[in-house]
């Protein structure tokens, strides 16, 4: 059977111009703002307040998110190692999955695999980027079979592994016994979580792994905590917030840690690297170091390429 892999994410415009599309197709989704009565209004509120704020975001990030040539680095790391093609498929901006799906169909590709860059599974995130590549079959009358690799991996013992990596890649030769490792999910509206969604649960059972793991590797840090980032809007997001978080220390030397992103966005590189390390200087942290995302890591590479072999075995049978 001839298969194709699809890595799954949000991603993040490829120029100023595509920050409109971004928030435009973000905030139409059904699974971001349940309530379609409501979704028209609200979509057209965030973009006024936030579209300018976004762009200049995006400005200091040298007018774009790193997102897509981040995933295409990854993607050239991992294709000598699968014997199938490989394709980026981005939610709300360029490369979408009809693209991708048409060239599949061209290829005569029996069957999709999708690894979403998402270690939790949440409705949001890898339910709403299946809709999208299901409704995009649709779309072109192509009837592959589909198949998740992974549907989430908070708990894989070589996921939590890499995790680590880049963590002790961050902190270096430095002591971590005096640091604070604070652990930055990103957050969700409350209402999402009570209407069924696991994301919550699969984030603290991801931090819970992590603690146990660095904790069997002799990497002590005097505290390890969760927070919360990118709220967007009035409503209740889950909590604590990021921002209180770090307005509120205990010790003056952190590092904070990406849990959520696999692959280095605005997300990261601005609100962490950028916002929080300025509220951090402001205050007077001593130090302030912000770990990198897995990105093309050799070992989140042999992650990825050993589970779609597992799962190309799995489906070979």
């Amino acid at each position: 059977m001839k298969q194709a892999l699809f890595l799954l994410n949000m991603g993040g415009p490829n120029n100023l111009n595509e920050v409109k599309l971004f928030l435009y197709n973000m905030f139409s989704d059904k699974n971001i703002i349940p309530n379609p009565l409501v979704r028209p209004l609200v979509r057209t509120i965030i973009i006024k307040k936030r579209l300018n704020e976004a762009k200049e975001t995006y400005e200091e990030l040298g007018g774009k998110s790193p997102l897509y040539e981040l995933t295409m680095q990854l993607i050239r790391k991992l294709s000598p190692k699968l014997d199938m093609p490989i394709y980026p498929v981005m939610r709300y901006v360029p490369p979408f999955a009809l693209p991708a799906l048409q060239a599949c169909k061209e290829k005569g590709i029996e069957e999709i695999l999708l690894f979403p860059l998402y270690p939790q599974y949440s409705t949001t995130t890898t339910l709403s980027s299946y809709e999208d590549v299901l409704k995009a079959c649709e779309a072109l009358d192509y009837h592959p079979k589909i198949t998740f690799v992974k549907e989430h991996y908070y708990d894989d013992l070589a996921y939590i592994k890499a995790s680590a990596e880049k963590i002790k890649e961050a902190l270096g030769e430095k002591e971590s016994r005096e640091y604070d490792l604070i652990l930055s999910a990103h957050g969700l509206p409350v209402s999402i979580i009570q209407a069924g969604d696991p994301y919550q649960r699969e984030v603290e059972a991801n931090v819970s792994a992590l603690k146990t793991y660095l904790e069997v590797e002799g990497i002590h840090f005097r505290d390890i905590k969760l927070a919360y980032q990118s709220k967007v809007g009035p409503q209740q997001w889950l909590e604590p917030a990021l921002t209180d978080t770090i307005r509120n220390p205990r010790n003056r030397k952190v590092l904070i840690y990406p849990l959520a992103f696999t692959i280095d966005n605005s997300e990261t590189l601005f609100e962490l690297d950028i916002e929080a390390r300025e509220i951090a200087e402001k205050i007077k942290y001593e130090d302030f170091i912000v770990a990198e995302c897995m990105n093309e890591s050799d070992a989140f590479v042999e992650f990825i390429a050993k589970s779609v072999e597992e799962c190309h075995a799995d489906t070979a049978k």
